[in-house]
């Protein structure tokens, strides 16, 4: 019966598997039909629309089979920046048109596409933001406040009622389980785990959460304030009195410059541009803009070679994984992956230096040592330069420790310079369950759950990832020129601003990934730029994830029909932990979660 079974559901995938490649066959040559088309034509007194909706990718894939069906953001983070800088040089251009309908983008992100707004301002580029019906939040106000003109519509609202941070914690949950989560960390502030084995935050964890709120506090109100003519006392009194305005009383208050429909906001535009109110208001959107050859906007590159930059994204796990075993929808970084693409750019004779692109809250300890051994080895031959996005902290600091300097937006979420080990005892668990065990040695079941761990299991566990700390300490010290203990002063797994990082000295300064590219040209001897860049690791196309995608699609049918409820169970647990952890990396350089400040 299971033999048959079997062959049905063989059968039935090969059928829809032929059917999906012939779909996609078609479809596929319709998209390269649609990326042949020509450059798109700039017309005279254009304006440049960037909408700002949901997340901003730090890269995506130039796919045109994307680009046809949707799926996903139509440009990400460096084709924004490179946009405003085309649109600054552009005599085309006349404005910019900043169309808000809620973004989630980190603040780091935020920060970032701020800056790009007023260094396109700085060259006589006009810009005026827009919420339309939506409204605005702090995060899309942020960004919109930086424009010379911003307006909402006559029903929507505006919120501004301050930051907070909230976490959930599992105590009370494993206590109804039966379940005991222990933990061995290094670091008073280390919270990796935290909420396994409280019910509230530590003060320590309190402590540095509420510093990093401050920071993004204070860098909104000091930004907004500046450009609205506001006073920060005025800011911060709005935010416990007013916290939800409607959009008169935005005007009233200075926030926003007027109300107007989307059509009077072109009209706005028209006027500003010296159109006629029967003329048309001639647009080009982002995703048509970034096709558009830098040259042709009248940008002239440095003559040389390039400055790579090297991406560094997501949880940070041994090897090559497929996916992300937190979140399949997030993505993993894979320590194999990031040392080919330094290698590369290493070895590469027409790349004068080297940008990495950190965007990650750790993972594995071992793999961040084999990341960093490359960035450092890659150093000493050429000039390499970490710049750091929402996130870059635990493993994520840890190689950019290999760096010559660290840039970092005044947001960015960085340091947690701390080690964790985790168990979990299920001995007394509520399901029932039992075990057993034989073994060779005491410590052959050393973190399995069928016991709580011993004093030995703790000294052993301590032991070692006390050597793992004292080597992430070893590894700071050397990268930013400090004494171990100095280090240690401000490690201890605490989590710190971009901005207080460089206070402490973790940080050499503040600025976007447009900063770290002109300090690594220029560390190179490239003359002035902007600089010829080259992107590593190439992003997946649409195709190679669909590719992936069907494998595990197909692995997962296979189990479904070729095994027991138990072996499907046994596998996907056995997946996970070989993602998370490898064959041999039990020790974490991990945040427990990426902070999210609304």
């Amino acid at each position: 019966m299971r033999f048959l079974s079997t062959l049905a559901a063989s059968v039935i995938g090969t059928l829809v598997a032929l059917g999906l490649v012939v779909f996609f066959f078609v479809f596929f040559f319709f998209a390269l039909s649609l990326s042949g088309d020509q450059t798109p034509t700039v017309q005279s007194g254009s304006v440049l629309t960037v909408p700002l909706e949901g997340s901003i990718p730090e890269r995506k894939a130039d796919d045109p089979f994307q680009e046809a069906f949707g799926g996903g953001a139509s440009y990400d983070l460096r084709d924004l920046q490179t946009a405003f800088r085309k649109a600054a040089q552009d005599d085309r251009i006349e404005a910019v048109w900043l169309r808000l309908k809620g973004t989630t983008a980190g603040w780091g992100t935020l920060d970032e596409v701020r800056q790009a707004i007023e260094q396109a301002q700085a060259e006589g580029v006009p810009v005026v933001a827009s919420g339309g019906a939506f409204g605005m939040a702090e995060k899309g106000y942020f960004v919109a406040s930086a424009a010379d003109s911003v307006f909402v519509g006559p029903q929507s609202t505006f919120e501004y009622n301050g930051f907070a941070l909230v976490q959930s914690f599992f105590q009370g949950s494993f206590d109804k389980l039966g379940l005991e989560p222990e933990v061995i960390r290094v670091g008073k502030y280390k919270s990796a785990a935290e909420n396994f084995v409280r019910s509230d935050l530590s003060a320590p964890n309190r402590e540095q959460l509420g510093a990093l709120l401050s920071t993004i506090n204070d860098r909104f109100v000091d930004q907004v304030a500046a450009d609205r003519n506001l006073t920060a006392s005025a800011l911060r009194t709005m935010a416990s009195e007013q916290p939800l305005l409607a959009a008169s009383a935005a005007v009233e208050a200075g926030l926003i410059d007027g109300i107007r429909h989307e059509e009077e906001v072109r009209a706005s535009i028209r006027a500003l541009n010296g159109v006629p109110d029967t003329g048309d208001l001639s647009t080009i959107s982002l995703s048509e803009y970034k096709r558009v050859p830098a040259t042709s906007a009248g940008v002239s590159y440095a003559e040389g070679g390039t400055v790579d930059i090297v991406y560094a994204e997501g949880q940070i796990v041994p090897g090559k994984p497929d996916e992300n075993p937190f979140a399949p929808n997030q993505q993993v970084l894979g320590s194999a992956g990031l040392v080919e693409s330094i290698e590369e750019a290493r070895t590469n004779p027409s790349t004068e230096a080297v940008v990495v692109r950190v965007n990650s809250p750790g993972g594995s300890a071992s793999a961040s040592e084999e990341m960093w051994k490359a960035i450092e080895q890659t150093a000493t031959e050429k000039p390499v330069i970490v710049s750091m996005g929402d996130v870059a902290a635990s493993g994520g600091y840890y190689l950019a420790a290999g760096a010559d300097s660290i840039v970092a937006n005044p947001t960015t979420i960085t340091g947690s310079i701390g080690v964790i080990a985790l168990a979990l005892n299920a001995q007394d668990n509520e399901f029932g369950v039992t075990f057993d065990a034989v073994r060779t040695s005491p410590y052959a079941d050393l973190l399995a759950p069928n016991e709580p761990l011993s004093d030995g299991d703790r000294r052993l566990l301590g032991s070692y990832i006390n050597q793992a700390y004292d080597t992430f300490l070893q590894r700071v010290a050397t990268g930013r020129a400090m004494d171990t203990s100095a280090v240690h002063d401000v490690a201890q797994g605490r989590v710190w601003s971009g901005r207080d990082a460089q206070a402490v000295g973790l940080v050499d300064s503040v600025g976007t990934l447009r900063d770290a590219i002109a300090m690594a040209g220029e560390a190179a001897g490239m003359g002035e730029g902007p600089y010829q860049t080259r992107v590593l690791p190439r992003p997946k196309t649409f195709f190679e994830r669909l590719n992936q995608q069907f494998a595990t699609q197909a692995t997962q049918l296979w189990m479904s029909v070729a095994s027991t409820p138990l072996e499907r169970k046994m596998w996907r647990h056995k997946r996970v932990l070989d993602r998370v952890i490898g064959q041999d990396s039990k020790i974490q350089t991990r945040l427990p979660f990426i902070p999210k400040v609304e």
